[in-house]
């Protein structure tokens, strides 16, 4: 073939290929004529960059109804060679060629070669840029790359997190496809519709930083929240926090159809244990969701088994409901007794933790019912101006009707005083002098039942996901995650399973039976503990200011605690994680490489009782989203907020986020040792074994 044109214009996302095995790879282009029309395509793939030595050259159709995208395996390649391709379009008389790819296959399983490859997540498009990829492309020798995940967000302008610039920002073109959350100028457009989705996979791609790494290396990749929904679990949104309905079939299929055209993914393979032939992959709702399996395996020669992993598919919702009432009591003294009891506990310890709980009095008891009415009341109100601030609603009447329903679900049963008695006081504050609320004295704290609230465990706001899924109370939420998977246990069930009983099952399997040096699993989050320990028992941190001001009457007590940062990871599931760190990970010597979290830690976990292994925990930082660090600012300033003036003193925290995390885990308690933090700082991580 002479002649040839050069044709990026016609290939407006260059070139991709990834999932190498040692025969077989994935390549993919996406063509864009303008001619609204099935697009005929040749792909031409050869041993030599000049294109002398081709070994495949086949014409392929790019399907309008897969918005020109081409996605193709190839078989019978040779194992550990690089491999150039490209793409041919040819017009009339002329042809047209997109940039050339260069890939690479595995080795040889009984290969006794080293293997290099680099492992990255979140890369927010919106104000943001691809800098770090610079050292993704600096390392030329790679033999692939590893994406964990938030490849896309769903989100174009969310003010929690994104900064849209002149030059970096994106508009959905199906607007009306477009999903809208919140009211009146707070405002945020997230994709929905299939279009929408594509959308972002074109303008992300367009990106010339990231054309670049992937048209030198091939990737595996697997997705985390944002490819879907902020911290998703199945086809379920978060965006409102439990003040509506956010099960999102239709979008959870339209974000995975997305992925499956434009990631150079093989998702026919997990579905099979036999041969796949060689063309193109076609996608249908037998791999969309609730069929979707991502979870797959590469072999790298003789010392490299790399293990990837689908945490948001089957995980379950998050313990703490975002829509929890604070008040209530899920565990009252005398169930708390018998769990405690029947969990081993001798009795004195016990009644040390039944003392650190929250007092509570049932407020359907006749006594009460003044309490009932005003409480019934002062959350109606509440309630409704919530729902207002975070859904559209066709009337405020609606609104207060509504408000009235939840009020009534909530203002029942086994209530904690010590959250009753802090509302009391604010409406009090409000309330005219006159109004029979004033008539209501505080309700009693002590000389009552402990027992386990929502309260308890940090949730202070009827709608949030501070006190759910980021800034939790570490003690009392472990205490409640246990007592929840013991009931679900009972069932035959979980409430703590991020893999479910087929993925965790596979998984262990596959590390029994590997022969590989080196077993590696790709979490697309983190398995290092993020816990800020602010207790009167912490470790010294060693840092005097740091020291100080924890020791010091400056820290509120309502803060010293310990608290889990993200729940929304590994640490919201901690039983299941320390049972499979200890049978799976630890027994056979599995490191894990996470992301997400926008931070890069390393971490050592307690050795196996059966092998003496251990596993560590490497997590990489985003490539472009804001920092953890900035985050846990936002969140921090957030919660102090609600507690008055803040000395100047606690506001210096952030400095010292780093030396907070790795003393949290020198606690006798703490079976992980997290040994490296960077919370403020961007990065990649690069792997070789020598």
């Amino acid at each position: 073939m002479s002649g040839l044109l050069d044709g990026s214009q016609y290939f407006p996302q260059s070139v991709v290929s990834g999932d190498p095995k040692p025969d077989s790879v994935i390549l993919w282009t996406r063509i864009d004529d303008g001619s609204g029309t099935d697009t005929a395509v040749i792909l031409q793939v050869a041993s030599d960059e000049a294109f002398s030595n081709l070994v495949v050259e086949q014409e392929f159709t790019a399907l309008a109804g897969s918005d020109y995208c081409l996605k193709i395996r190839v078989n019978e390649l040779n194992p550990a060679q690089h491999y150039y391709y490209r793409f041919v379009y040819q017009n009339a008389d002329l042809s047209y060629i997109s940039r050339t790819g260069r890939t690479k296959t595995a080795p040889a399983l009984d290969s006794d070669t080293n293997v290099k490859f680099a492992y990255v997540s979140c890369q927010d498009y919106i104000g943001k840029y691809y800098n770090n990829f610079l050292s993704v492309l600096e390392n030329d020798d790679l033999d692939f790359v590893v994406h964990l995940g938030d490849y896309i967000y769903e989100t174009t302008g969310d003010a929690l997190f994104q900064s849209s610039s002149a030059e970096r920002s994106i508009e959905f073109n199906d607007i009306e496809g477009a999903l809208r959350i919140g009211v009146d100028d707070n405002v945020t457009m997230a994709a929905k519709s299939l279009d929408n989705y594509r959308q972002l996979y074109k303008t992300y791609r367009s990106d010339e930083l990231l054309q670049r790494m992937h048209e030198r290396f091939p990737m595996i990749a697997i997705w985390d929240d944002h490819e879907f929904s902020d911290d998703s679990w199945g086809d379920r949104a978060t965006y409102l926090d439990g003040a509506d309905e956010e099960q999102q079939t239709q979008r959870k299929k339209n974000s995975e159809t997305a992925y499956f055209e434009f990631m150079p993914i093989d998702h026919q393979q997990p579905h099979t244990e036999g041969e796949l032939p060689a063309g193109t992959l076609a996608i249908d709702d037998s791999y969309l969701y609730p069929n979707t399996r991502i979870y797959r395996d590469f072999h790298f020669g003789q010392h490299l088994h790399l293990v990837m992993t689908d945490f948001r598919t089957n995980r379950p919702d998050h313990i703490l409901p975002e829509d929890a009432f604070p008040g209530t009591v899920e565990l009252d003294q005398a169930t708390l007794n018998g769990f405690l009891l029947g969990s081993g506990m001798p009795q004195a310890q016990v009644d040390g933790v039944v003392g650190q709980m929250s007092p509570y009095i049932n407020i359907d008891d006749a006594m009460y019912a003044p309490y009932k009415t005003a409480f019934l009341e002062i959350f109606s109100g509440l309630y409704a101006q919530e729902l207002l601030a975070r859904i559209e609603m066709e009337t405020t009447t609606a609104a207060f009707l509504q408000g009235k329903e939840r009020a009534i679900a909530a203002v029942q049963g086994n209530l904690t005083t010590s959250y009753l008695n802090q509302v009391l006081s604010g409406a009090k504050a409000t309330l005219p002098a006159d109004h029979v609320i004033h008539q209501l004295p505080v309700l009693p704290e002590v000389g009552v039942e402990q027992g386990l609230a929502f309260y308890t465990m940090g949730k202070t706001s009827l709608f949030n996901y501070l006190g759910s899924r980021y800034f939790v109370i570490k003690d009392t939420y472990d205490l409640y995650a246990g007592y929840k998977e013991y009931v679900a246990n009972l069932q035959n069930s979980s409430v703590q399973s991020g893999f479910d009983t087929a993925q965790t099952s596979w998984i262990a399997q596959t590390f029994a039976t590997s022969t590989s040096s080196w077993k590696l699993l790709g979490s697309s989050v983190s398995f290092s503990p993020l816990i800020f320990d602010l207790s009167d028992n912490r470790v010294s941190s060693g840092l005097v200011p740091l020291d100080f001001v924890l020791g010091s009457s400056l820290l509120p007590t309502a803060l010293k605690q310990r608290f889990y940062l993200e729940t929304d990871q590994w640490d919201g599931m901690p039983q299941y994680k320390a049972n499979f760190i200890e049978n799976v990970l630890s027994q056979y010597g599995v490191i894990t490489l996470g992301g997400d979290v926008h931070s890069s830690y390393i971490t050592e976990h307690k050795a196996s009782d059966v092998t003496g292994l251990k596993s560590f925990n490497f997590t990489t930082s985003s490539i472009s989203s804001g920092t953890f660090a900035s985050f846990l600012e936002t969140g921090m300033t957030n919660i102090l907020s609600q507690l008055g003036d803040v000395p100047e003193e606690i506001k210096q925290l952030p400095l010292f986020f780093d030396a907070l995390v790795k003393t949290a885990t020198k606690r006798d308690d703490v079976e992980d040792n997290l040994i490296f933090s960077r919370m403020a700082e961007h990065g990649i991580a690069i792997v070789a074994n020598q």
